[in-house]
């Protein structure tokens, strides 16, 4: 007696390879885009830092270059003056991570209150 066994076809196989296939690259994009919303919250820290160090920067009339490190973040201040109105200064806080890549920038046009 023989025993009869079935199998599937080539193309049966092949079909099922491009349905798994194309699932584990939707997989993989989903799972990048996850990880890409998760920086948001790194960016909204940095953001938020940026815009503290601006308002301390107003309230102590600092208006000087400076870089300093706060919460495991760097802040680069650059302060020039306005190309149009020469009694006003631009200053631009860049934040940098640990890494030295650049997570956020906030520029502001300030008139200094005069003492």
């Amino acid at each position: 007696m023989k025993a009869k066994l079935r199998g599937n076809s080539i193309m049966e196989v092949l079909i099922a390879l491009v349905i798994i296939t194309c699932c584990l690259t939707l997989a993989t994009v989903i799972y990048l885009n996850i990880q890409k919303s998760s920086l948001s919250f790194f960016k909204i820290k940095a953001m938020e830092l940026a815009e503290s160090s601006m308002q301390k920067t107003l309230e102590e009339h600092s208006f000087t270059e400076d870089t300093y490190k706060a919460e495991g973040f760097t802040i680069k201040r650059s302060v020039r003056l306005h190309e149009l109105f020469g009694d006003c200064y631009v200053i631009r806080l860049l934040v940098f991570d640990g890494a030295k890549k650049k997570v956020a920038e906030f520029e502001a046009t300030v008139k200094p209150n005069n003492r």
